[in-house]
């Protein structure tokens, strides 16, 4: 059996494909024609229903007023307070009314104790202008009194301040004096220790120090280096220093001290330093001392040719010939220089050179 209308599935395809043209149209007449072999049979399009509404009641609807859905309006009426609020505040105004009949009678006494209090107030000030016409009297005295006693004070003053500075004066000028007899003093004995110092053989560096060795100025001997001696053989004990031979057989020094004069300079120390050159360029002794080190006015400082250094020991001599029965064994010679330079707490410097020839044999 074919199936029509809505059954038909190629019906309801393309009325969802082609809408209201998929629908049969009527005759020309306005009628839908059913036929059975149509497969489209079946399929009216138009409303089915009409609502059908009563005008009469649908206008009452409307104008219908439905109050519950109204908010109520409060009534009118007169501004009012109530009781609970009332009753306190007329109390506090009774209240109020009878302290301040209190009050103004207070007033009224007040009132007339200020007015006995002006009476007296008068009184008072007429005796105060006649205190003030004596002050004023007492006052010129005074000033008169005070005009005198300032002028005297000024010419006291004048002779404290006076004798003041002329004692000041006295006190200074005696304190100076006292301290340049002591200056004085401390120069007399530097320049006489200074003066047995140059008298025992002492070399000058200038004003700062003055160096001793023992047998003299070394400067004055005649030989080209000024000291002579042997380590570890010759006629030195073995490990030490001692005289030689030959030229320098008399130029032998065993120490030399330095004697500080910084006084001389205005200043109370100096700072000594060694420093060597030529074939030695350290200290071949060991004087226990590091240097630079500092001496105090007027000290003596003594440093002995005893004890050998460590560079001296470790330092290797070089022979011109070695042993053989037509070869003569020779000492390895050092000819050096020993710079003293000593220098002054505001930075002045000296120095003095001595020249050394050492024969090594070890």
């Amino acid at each position: 059996m074919i199936k029509t209308g809505l059954q038909n599935e190629q019906l309801v395809s393309n009325l969802l494909i082609s809408g209201s043209l998929g629908i049969k149209s009527k005759n020309t007449n306005g009628i839908n024609l059913f036929e059975e072999l149509d497969v489209n049979d079946g399929v009216i399009s138009a409303k089915l229903t009409k609502p059908n509404y009563d005008n009469t009641e649908l206008k009452k609807s409307i104008d219908t007023v439905i109050v519950e859905l109204i908010p109520i309006q409060a009534p009118d009426l007169p501004d009012t307070v109530l009781r609970s609020v009332y009753n306190p505040v007329t109390q506090s105004v009774i209240d109020l009314t009878a302290e301040v009949v209190i009050l103004n009678n207070n007033i009224v006494d007040l009132r007339a104790k200020v007015s006995s209090l002006e009476i007296v107030t008068q009184s008072l000030r007429v005796e105060i202008d006649n205190q003030k016409i004596i002050t004023a009297t007492f006052q010129n005295q005074t000033q008169l009194a005070n005009s005198t006693i300032e002028t005297s004070i000024v010419d006291l003053q004048n002779s404290i301040q006076k004798a003041t500075s002329e004692a000041i004066q006295r006190v200074s000028l005696t304190a100076r004096n006292q301290s340049l007899e002591q200056e004085i003093s401390s120069l007399r004995i530097d320049i006489s220790a200074k003066e047995q110092a140059l008298t025992a053989g002492a070399v000058s560096t200038g004003q700062i120090a003055s160096i001793l060795f023992d047998k003299g100025d070394p400067t004055k001997e005649t030989t080209k280096q000024m000291i002579g001696m042997d380590y570890g053989g010759g006629n030195a004990p073995s490990g030490q220093f001692g005289a030689c031979g030959n030229e320098y057989q008399k130029t032998f020094r065993s120490y030399f001290e330095v004697i500080a004069s910084s006084a001389l300079t205005g200043t109370k120390e100096i700072s000594l330093d060694l420093k060597f050159t030529g074939r030695a360029t350290q200290s071949p002794w060991d004087f226990g001392v590091t240097f630079p080190l500092k001496l105090k006015n007027g000290e003596t400082k003594r440093f002995e040719f005893k004890k050998a250094s460590d560079y001296w020991k470790n330092s290797q001599g070089q022979y011109d010939v070695g042993w053989g029965p037509w070869k003569s064994w020779k000492p390895s010679e050092w000819d050096f220089t020993m710079s003293v330079i000593v220098t002054d707490s505001e930075g002045k410097t000296e120095n003095k050179d001595f020249t050394f020839h050492i024969y090594k044999y070890q």
